[in-house]
C-alpha cells in the first residue's frame, strides 16, 4: 500500500509538472472550468485565446460556440458550429449545436435535421435526443418530444435534465401521472440543480396542491435565491394560500428583472394588503415592463 502511495504521488508530480510546463494546456483547462461555471464571457475570451494557437480543434470549437450560445449570440455560434463541421464532418457534437442555434431562432425544422445528422453519426449521444425533444416541446410538438426524451432515457441517461424535460411534456399533453412519476424521478436525481424543484412545485400548484408546492418550492428557492422565476412561483403559491406577507418579501428581491409577472402579482399582493399606493405603482410599471422567459 505504502509503495502504491508513493507511486501515485509521483505520477501526480509528473503530471503537475507536464501541466506547469504547457500554458496552452492550463489555459484550456481555464476556459472549461469558466464554461462549467456559466461564466460565458470568461469562457469564450479564453477559447479564443486557445483556438489562436489551435484553430483546428473542433471540439474547441464546438465549447465556444456552446459559450457564445448562452450569451445569445447567435450567429456567432452558428459560425462556431459550421466550423466545427468543416473541421470534422462525423463529429455529432458540432451538429448538436447548429441545432441548438436554430431552435433558439425558432427555425425547428432547420434544427431537427441537424438533430437528426448527429442521431445518426452517434445514436448513442445523448445531447443529440435531448436537445432534440427541446426543440419540439418548445415547438409545442409534445409527442414527439417524449419520444425524443424516451430516446435519451434509454441511451443510459440518468439525468435530471432529462425526466425533467419529459415530466413537463407528459404534463403538456395531460398526462399527469407519469408526468409526476418524471418529475419526481428528476427531482431525486437533482442534487444541488434547482431546475426539477421549480419544475415540479409548478406542477403540483397547478394540480391544486398549493401546501405540497411549498416545500418543493422553497428548496428551490434555497438553491436559487437569484432566480426569478424561483420566486415568482413560490410567492404565487403563497399568495394563493393568503400568505401575503411572505409572499411579498419573496418576491420583492425580483422586481430588478422588471419582468411583467412580477409587477402584476406584486400589484396583487399590495392591493390584496389595502396597499392601494404600492399596488398603483406596480400597476404603472406594467406599462413598461418586459415578458418573461417562456422556458422554466
Amino acid at each position: 500500500m505504502k509503495r502504491f502511495a508513493t507511486s501515485l504521488a509521483a505520477l501526480l508530480c509528473a503530471l503537475g509538472l507536464v501541466t506547469a510546463q504547457d500554458p496552452q494546456a492550463r489555459l484550456l483547462a481555464a476556459a472549461n472550468a469558466a464554461y462549467r461555471s456559466l461564466h460565458a464571457a470568461e469562457a469564450v475570451s479564453l477559447y479564443r485565446e486557445y483556438l489562436a494557437h489551435y484553430p483546428d480543434r473542433a471540439d474547441v470549437r464546438v465549447f465556444l460556440g456552446g459559450a457564445l450560445l448562452n450569451l445569445d449570440q447567435l450567429e456567432a455560434a452558428l459560425d462556431e458550429a459550421k466550423r466545427a463541421i468543416a473541421l470534422d464532418k462525423g463529429y455529432a457534437k458540432g451538429y448538436i449545436l447548429a441545432g441548438r442555434v436554430q431552435a433558439a431562432r425558432q427555425q425547428f425544422e432547420a434544427a431537427q435535421r441537424f438533430f437528426e445528422t448527429a442521431q445518426r453519426l452517434d445514436p448513442t449521444d445523448l445531447d443529440a435526443w435531448y436537445f432534440s425533444g427541446r426543440a419540439y416541446y418548445d415547438a409545442n410538438r409534445f409527442e414527439r418530444a417524449i419520444e425524443a426524451f424516451e430516446r435519451a432515457r434509454k441511451a443510459g441517461a440518468e439525468q435530471s435534465r432529462v425526466y425533467e424535460n419529459l415530466g413537463l411534456s407528459q404534463d403538456a399533453l395531460g398526462q399527469f401521472v407519469a408526468a409526476e412519476r418524471s418529475l419526481r424521478k428528476a427531482v431525486a436525481l437533482a442534487a444541488d440543480a434547482w431546475r426539477p424543484y421549480l419544475a415540479y412545485g409548478a406542477f403540483l400548484f397547478r394540480q391544486s396542491r398549493a401546501a405540497e408546492s411549498l416545500p418543493v418550492l422553497r428548496e428551490a428557492l434555497a438553491l436559487a435565491p437569484a432566480a426569478v422565476s424561483v420566486r415568482f412561483e413560490l410567492a404565487r403559491v403563497l399568495y394563493h394560500e393568503n400568505s401575503l406577507d411572505e409572499a411579498a418579501r419573496v418576491l420583492a428581491p425580483a422586481l430588478p428583472s422588471n419582468e411583467c409577472r412580477v409587477h402584476n402579482l406584486l400589484a396583487r399582493i399590495y392591493s390584496a394588503r389595502g396597499e392601494t399606493g404600492l399596488a398603483g405603482a406596480e400597476v404603472r410599471a406594467i406599462q413598461t415592463c418586459k415578458a418573461a422567459p417562456d422556458h422554466l
